[in-house]
């Protein structure tokens, strides 16, 4: 056996490239926003040459293990990304026949791949994707060969496996005018020809799904989306439920300067079509990448009610959509991801990119081919055409709004900013030295313009927000301290930005903590996106966890103040209570006497802590535990 330095040494490393941060709006040479780049592999590291086409990916439901696989010029590359950071190439298939083609056409249905491709007399590969699995060939990567071929069909432009029923759909192939040609997979080893369709013509794409959107008629019916191109521009709705009796349900109408209806998904409810028209752009035309979108309701009358005009004019390519983002490779501009949360208004907003190609975002067939939005990690891959592939790791933006009972003023409805006038706020985060164990942040700070900042937009205090996983609220998957405005907004170290998180887009909830308040945490997991999604913890529109988790002042939500102890329990008396390290913090003899600083026991946080008089932090604990039992305690409700 070898050891691992020899094993790591003769893998295919992705070693050219690290983990980049997008900053300032570049990751090294590449443009950005929101999205960091974890690595980078060349065509050479990939095993081809040339250029790189289609790209899918495959999870091990065995291992967990993510792969990417990706169709170049000479083959298929089987790409290990257990350590995202570092991809290594496993495994490289050949085409069949030897015969290289600009178009490579990858996807899965359970543990099997498939290949195909424009080459004449290629037809569909077949690959065992669990031969992947612990390889006894060392070194890597594998020479790989497949392990069936279905030759009823030559060539192909595209294929789409179905991932919930054993058929491959081949559409651009030789047979039936390019038409739907139906390959069962069933037994992988054996694929077999399940049925064709021709009456639609050539068509240059299709995506199949088991239809669960609003038009009843369609309900459970496998429905497959097909784009036509060139003179037969337009999109094709079939039922295709029975593979040898396909039948044509709706067609969409006419739109702007049809020119290559190239691709399209579904939102995920099902009511909506979003298509890319790959030469659009370049018909004489002035404007920017259009993505269209069609209200598809009404399956059999569909509708084409607007579309999204991006910030550049490069051609479009492959789009997904996947919890409520769409992804999109568009050639020269890289990768984008549009928010679809007003899709139904025809909106669409960009709240990220990534660029693989430096050179310029004009119409040619450069840069990103395709991209793959689908791992539960939450990376993204990206085939680019002459650069390779690209490992990529959105960022989650999230804006939380909530409000601290200390410094909260009723008549303003806003907090006061005493700690941040006097000076005294750290630039530092002080949670890591409070003892608070962070996951995956830390050590946040801020600069002296940031506090500078005056107004309601002015900080009040530093704050920590936490994700915490959907089902079990107990596990905190996820930390960031950030910034508190005098308006209730949490904010990012530079004041203004989303906080944002490295995981991928889900349901998480979210807890704010403060150093001297009693933390919050959404009853429900809510949404955590590329997209910033905003949660009000102060109005109600939000409910929180637990019971009275929060104190009510005239409507508004305000954490419970004095927990000097940081404990999670508010007391006013007995042992461990919160009342008496005021009194230890100002002398321990005097009660009169006064300290000032950026301390746990300024419940009130004005800068001063005081033990009786006015705007005293002893009082505050006493009304937060009920203002007339002194025994009584609050607990913080948090699981």
């Amino acid at each position: 056996m070898r050891s691992l330095p020899v094993l790591l040494a003769t893998a295919w490393i992705a070693t050219s490239t690290a983990q980049t941060p997008c900053v300032n709006g570049f990751a090294g040479p590449y443009p950005c926003s929101n999205i960091d780049l974890l690595a980078q592999m060349s065509l050479a590291q990939l095993g081809t040459v040339t250029n790189v086409a289609d790209i899918w990916g495959w999870t091990d439901p065995l291992t967990g293990k993510e792969y990417a696989i990706v169709g170049g010029r000479t083959g298929t590359s089987f790409v290990d990304l257990s350590v995202p950071t570092a991809p290594v190439l496993t495994g490289f298939l050949p085409s069949h026949g030897g015969v290289s083609s600009l178009w490579r056409d990858v996807d899965t249905h359970g543990n099997w791949c498939f290949v195909g491709s424009e080459a004449a007399g290629h037809g569909l590969q077949v690959f065992d994707l669990t031969r992947l699995r612990n390889p006894s060939q060392l070194p890597l990567p594998l020479s790989l060969t497949e392990d069936a071929h279905f030759g009823t069909f030559g060539n192909s432009h595209t294929i789409f496996a179905d991932k919930s029923e054993p058929y491959v759909y081949a559409v651009g192939t030789n047979l039936v005018g390019g038409g739907l040609v139906v390959v069962n997979v069933s037994n992988p080893l054996a694929p077999t020809l399940a049925g064709t369709l021709s009456s639609q013509g050539y068509i240059h794409e299709n995506s199949v799904y088991t239809y669960h959107g609003p038009d009843g008629a369609h309900v459970g019916r496998k429905i497959s989306f097909n784009f036509h191109i060139n003179a037969n521009d337009r999109v094709t709705i079939v039922d295709v439920t029975e593979k040898t009796d396909m039948q044509l349900i709706g067609t969409t109408p006419p739109y702007t300067i049809q020119s290559l209806c190239h691709q399209g998904w579904l939102t995920e409810d099902h009511r909506f079509l979003l298509m890319n028209d790959e030469g659009d752009e370049g018909v004489g035309a002035t404007y920017n990448t259009r993505t269209h979108i069609f209200n598809i309701e009404n399956l059999e009358a569909p509708v084409h009610i607007g579309f999204f005009s991006g910030p550049n004019p490069s051609y479009d390519h492959n789009l997904y959509v996947h919890r409520g983002l769409v992804w999109e490779a568009n050639y020269t501009s890289g990768l984008h991801v549009l928010d679809a949360a007003d899709v139904e208004n025809a909106n669409l907003q960009m709240v990220a990119w990534f660029d693989t190609y430096t050179l310029n975002n004009n119409r040619s067939y450069n840069g990103a081919w395709g991209n793959y939005p689908f791992f539960q990690s939450g990376i993204v891959v990206v085939s680019s055409y002459g650069e390779g592939l690209f490992v990529l790791r959105p960022r989650l933006s999230v804006r939380v709004k909530a409000l601290l009972d200390g410094p909260y003023d009723a008549g303003t409805e806003m907090m006061h900013d005493s700690l941040r006038v006097k000076g005294l706020l750290p630039l530092s985060e002080p949670y890591t030295g409070l003892g608070y164990a962070h996951v995956g942040g830390g050590g946040e700070t801020t600069t002296p313009g940031v506090l500078a900042i005056t107004g309601a937009n002015a900080i009040v205090d530093w704050v920590v927000l936490e994700l915490r996983d959907a089902s079990e609220p107990s596990i905190i998957v996820a930390t960031h301290a950030a910034l508190l405005q005098r308006d209730g907004d949490i904010v990012g170290t530079d004041g203004t930005s989303p906080v944002q998180f490295n995981l991928p887009p889900n349901d998480y909830h979210i807890a704010v903590r403060h150093r001297n308040h009693l933390a919050v945490m959404t009853d429900a997991p809510v949404d955590v996106s590329v997209a910033t999604r905003t949660y009000d913890l102060t109005d109600g529109s939000t409910s929180l966890y637990g019971t009275e988790a929060a104190k009510t002042i005239d409507g508004a939500n305000v954490l419970w103040a004095g927990n000097c102890l940081s404990d999670g329990t508010l007391r006013y008396t007995g042992a461990n209570n919160d009342r008496d390290p005021i009194l230890i913090q100002i002398g321990g003899t005097i009660p009169t006497a006064t300290t000032s600083g950026y301390l746990p026991t300024d419940a009130n946080m004005d800068g001063t802590v005081r033990y009786v008089g006015a705007h005293n932090d002893r009082d505050p604990i006493l009304i937060s535990v009920g203002g007339s039992i002194p025994t009584n305690t609050r607990a913080q409700q948090l699981p």
